[in-house]
């Protein structure tokens, strides 16, 4: 789909503060990887699909899971439910995507629903996509992060916790996260982010998307906002102005 070689059978992980990109983000990517069937599971219930009446029971799920985009409010957080719904979705056929807004509503760094759970391990030859946000990364479940083939950390940087937790799943130090996070943030605000791809062992800088409905402007990036958010953010003001000259 893009230089960030993201597929249909991948593992992506999105971490950042309320507020800070993720959801902008994650339907960037989806709407990317269309056609193919996308499924949220929206426990908080603040996400909106024209069209779309959120299931909010298993046997509404059930119902709707043959549609295009699938949207699941859980009427509850219990257990119960939670597997139900997950296995449900597992034992769907791929391709789909599986989006979860918000992981530590889900699961827990003890327990994770184990239809969740075999997707992240053992959906890829079916094309099962997963993408998972979640702000409080070390309350949630640790399959997402040793499971997933692109990291993404939303700037500003993450509580000591979470930046621990997630420090050797992309082969960094926690304070060198911190510092490049926090570079980044300096550099260019909210919204920007580092994009860690296992296949290449590679952090990537990466600008702002504009954000619909942010009460102040995307910082700008050299002329103009990059057309995608995989495009390597200038790191200097003089790699700015070489850029500029030799365009």
């Amino acid at each position: 789909m893009s230089s960030r070689g993201i597929r249909t059978s991948d593992r992506v992980l999105i971490v950042g503060q309320t507020g800070k990109g993720k959801t902008t983000l994650a339907r960037y990517l989806a709407e990317q990887l269309q056609p193919i069937r996308l499924i949220v599971f929206d426990p908080k219930a603040e996400l909106a699909y024209p069209g779309v009446a959120p299931a909010r029971s298993v046997p509404e799920l059930e119902r709707a899971m043959n549609a295009p985009v699938v949207h699941y409010v859980p009427a509850s957080l219990e257990r119960d439910e939670l597997e139900a719904a997950c296995e449900l979705v597992w034992t769907t056929r791929g391709p789909y995507l599986w989006h979860i807004d918000e992981a530590s509503e889900l699961t827990q760094p003890g327990y994770c629903p184990r239809g969740l759970r075999l997707c992240a391990t053992q959906g890829r030859a079916q094309h099962k996509l997963l993408l998972v946000l979640t702000q409080r990364l070390a309350e949630s479940h640790p399959v997402f992060r040793s499971q997933s083939e692109h990291i993404i950390m939303f700037t500003p940087p993450p509580v000591e916790l979470d930046l621990k937790a997630i420090a050797g799943n992309v082969r960094r130090e926690a304070r060198e996260l911190e510092l490049a996070l926090a570079e980044l943030h300096a550099e260019y605000g909210d919204y920007s982010h580092l994009w860690y791809v296992r296949a290449t062992d590679e952090l990537r800088r990466c600008a702002p998307l504009p954000l619909e409905g942010a009460t102040a402007p995307a910082p700008a990036v050299a002329e103009a906002p990059p057309t995608s958010p995989h495009e390597d953010a200038p790191t200097t003001a003089d790699e700015q102005e070489a850029q500029q000259s030799a365009a």
